[in-house]
Parts: structure tokens; sequence; C-alpha cells
């Protein structure tokens, strides 16, 4: 087993997003695991160490991580990323003892020119030069990378991967970050936790406000000029720490994921819709409330109509407000619902996923 996990990530830490989330929280499961974890990015501001991410994030290992900079400014362009891969590459070339996983794409082709094997792990489709790198140079199927890392099984129907190339490890959750649920007699509270891009189902929530007037809707990202709105019954907040999800989930009763056929994330001309497994979406299940997600591929493979949530099939106005009113009406077992939900969240841990990872390795050591 290796001695020191490398995480390789081309993100900022302070930017908020999913992407850090993921990174920071995955690098506390190495260490709960017992392993030593250096992180490597770009960039981080001063203010940034281990300390103010674990209260961030709620981090539970006793063994900080280190935080690594190989390349001292954030990455703007396509040059940025080729400068930190390069780095990165010289950075790891003669580390010994090691497991190298890596979310950034140019990383995982400059790994590969130095022949340095690594785990690469995939969250959306690619575009443009990155799509020539990885695809058309073949850089996804250099014998450097050990396996690809998925994020769904969706997420394949795109890249054809073969399934002894691949695992699919869906976003995870640290079930220690909330308490025992609470049975839900008569729901009071939607709450919608995320980033208010387009596709992720605002102008549907505030719909459903008009409809539902008796119900409280509290969106928590991040205020947006373009989302304004004179319902009494919506409070629109702005970005939240995570250290805060838990317990604003717990003190919410319907949980919304309307997501639309198209939708965005912060880069151009890539629509995750149909692939997508949101990271929040697993919080939501740990914190044992009523999901109302939309039927997208990703997501159902975790979500399961009346068992640990509820699937509605179009994105329309008039399906959603059908739902809202059988949840209000208790036309499902909602305290079953509940139940299964913690269950499901339960399967996809943080610890569990990177155990899988290590078992992984051993498999192909």
């Amino acid at each position: 087993m290796p001695e020191t996990i490398y995480y390789v990530a081309d993100t900022v830490l302070e930017n908020k997003s999913a992407y850090s989330q993921h990174v920071i929280k995955m690098c506390d499961a190495f260490g709960l695991v017992g392993k030593n974890v250096k992180l490597i990015v770009p960039y981080k501001s001063s203010k940034i160490n281990y300390r103010t991410l674990k209260k961030s994030f709620l981090l539970r290992s006793k063994k900080p991580f280190d935080i690594k900079i190989v390349l001292n400014r954030k990455i703007n362009n396509f040059f940025d990323r080729i400068f930190f891969g390069n780095y990165v590459a010289k950075y790891l070339k003669n580390k010994k003892s090691t497991l190298i996983l890596t979310r950034s794409f140019y990383s995982s082709f400059f790994l590969s020119l130095f022949k340095i094997p690594h785990y690469l792990e995939i969250h959306s489709e690619i575009k443009s030069l990155t799509k020539f790198f990885m695809i058309n140079l073949n850089f996804f199927n250099s014998k450097n990378v050990i396996k690809k890392i998925l994020i769904s099984k969706a997420l394949n129907k795109i890249f054809s991967f073969k399934e002894n190339e691949i695992i699919i490890l869906h976003d995870g959750v640290d079930i220690k970050n909330f308490k025992k649920i609470k049975k839900i007699k008569h729901p009071k509270i939607a709450s919608y936790v995320g980033s208010f891009y387009k596709g992720r189902g605002i102008e549907i929530i505030l719909e459903l406000a008009k409809k539902f007037p008796k119900l409280k809707f509290n969106l928590y990202g991040k205020k947006n000029s373009k989302l304004i709105t004179n319902l009494k019954n919506v409070k629109v907040f702005n970005f939240t720490p995570y250290s805060k999800v838990p317990k604003i989930l717990q003190n919410s009763d319907i949980l919304l994921m309307p997501y639309a056929n198209k939708v965005e994330v912060n880069a151009k001309n890539i629509n995750t819709s149909d692939y997508c497994s949101p990271l929040k979406m697993f919080d939501y299940l740990a914190s044992g409330k009523i999901i109302l997600s939309s039927k997208r591929d990703g997501i159902c493979e975790i979500l399961k109509h009346q068992k640990n949530s509820i699937i509605i099939n179009k994105y329309n106005i008039k399906e959603w407000s059908k739902e809202i009113n059988n949840v209000l009406k208790k036309k499902y077992d909602l305290f079953s619902i509940q139940k299964k939900a913690i269950k499901t969240a339960k399967n996809y841990t943080w610890l569990n996923r990177a155990n899988i990872i290590l078992k992984s390795l051993t498999l192909n050591s």
C-alpha cells in the first residue's frame, strides 16, 4: 500500500465550488484511513490552510493533509493549465511508494508523458483542446492511467471506456455531520442549496412558490441580480459555508433538485444534465428529508421514486406542482422515504469512496 497519497486538482480552494469541496473531502477521507496526504493545487491565498478548511468543511481526520502550491497563481487560460500539468509531473517524477490521483486532464497528460502511474478522475465531458489531447492523441488510453474514475455510469455513455478501465464512483457524504432524523409531520419548509446557474431549476422553484403560498422556500447559493422576487414566502440567501449546510438541510422538510434538460456549470458549452451526480444529493440523502428531483440518468442511479425520493418525470410546473401537492397531502409514506434516504447515504460515504480506490490499487499492483 502507498505511504503517501498525492491528490492533484487545478482548482482554487477558496472558490466555493463543488469541485473544491469534493477534493477537500476526499483528502480528509484518505486521512481517516491513516494515509499521509498531500494536495497539489496551482494557488491558494495566505488565508487558506488546513485549519480553516477543517472548520469550513467539517473535516474529521486527525492527520492534517499538506497543501503544495506549484504554480503560485490562479489558472485563467489554456497555457496556465499546461504549465500546471508540467510542474505537477516534474514534482512527482521521483516520488516513490505513492498513489497519485488527479482531477486535472493536463496533469494526466504530462504524468503519462513522464511515465508516472496515476488515477484520472472525470466528472464531465470534455471539449476543444482538452478533447484533442486526451482523445485524439489517445492519452486517455495511456498505460500510465491505472484507472479512470467516473462520477456516474451515465457519463461513460459519452466516453465508452471498457469496463476494466474504469471505476464508477459517485460523490459522497460524511454521515457524522448529520443528526438523527425526525419524522416529518407537516411539511412547511422547502429548500434548495447550490449554484444558481442556468438549468438548476430556480425558475421552477419560484413558480412553485406562487402556487404554494403557505410553504416557505429558502434558496441558498449566490445572490444574482437577475434573481429578483417579491414573493413573501421566498428567501434568497448568499453563499453558505458547508459547515452550515447540514443544519440548513435538517431544518427543512422538502429538498429540491429541479434540473432542466440542459444544466450549465462554470464552463462554457458543457451540459451536465444527463450524467451529473450532484454532490449536494448525498447531503440531501444524509439529512433524511424528502427529496424532489428531476428524472436524469446520472441522478437516478442513486435516487429511486417512492424509495428514497420523489422523482419527477417532466421538467414543467404542472408535474412539479402535482408532486408537491402529493407530499403535502401525504399520499406517500414519507417516513419510509426518509429512512431509506439515510440508508442510501450510508452506502456513499467519502470513506467508502477512498477505500474503494485503495482496494483497486491493491488489485492492480
